[in-house]
């Protein structure tokens, strides 16, 4: 399951460490890209790992990644649980590069923990990350809202 943010009850809504970001990061499996498209903001839904303060993105052979090689992106990802509405987002911005599977290890220092299985012509996104934000969060839930 997802990390949870371990809470007690003097704690509220706010800010997390650069640390906490990265941990968090990490317990997730999917994120969301976020990029310009024909100047207007884009988001597309991805699976990432996190590798030395990178976010790593899977890309296959797929040529529609090829755009970011060399720019700046976004990226989010966080978890709300649907019952209580608390939980956590973190944003990155940094820049991307794209990095063929052999030419570099991609920050899985033991090729038996990466978290999915490479093919040869196997291409990733990676993304530096530049800047971290993130934060605890409690979301609204307005009278007579059951969902």
């Amino acid at each position: 399951m997802y990390q949870q943010i371990h809470r007690n009850d003097t704690e509220s809504d706010g800010p997390l460490t650069t640390a906490a970001c990265l941990s968090l990061l990490g317990s997730v499996p999917t994120g969301r890209l976020v990029y310009t498209e024909d100047a207007l903001p884009a988001v597309r839904p991805v699976t990432f790992a996190v590798s030395d303060g990178q976010i790593v993105i899977p890309t296959g052979d797929n040529p529609w990644f090829h755009r970011f090689d060399s720019t700046v992106l976004g990226f989010e990802a966080g978890v709300i649980d649907p019952a209580t509405r608390a939980g956590w987002t973190v944003l990155t911005v940094g820049r991307a590069g794209l990095v063929s599977e052999g030419t570099d290890p991609i920050g899985f220092d033991d090729p038996a923990g990466a978290v999915w299985q490479s093919a040869p012509g196997d291409c990733y996104l990676v993304i530096d990350v530049g800047q971290i934000t993130g934060h605890r969060t409690t979301l609204l839930r307005p009278p007579g809202d059951t969902r």
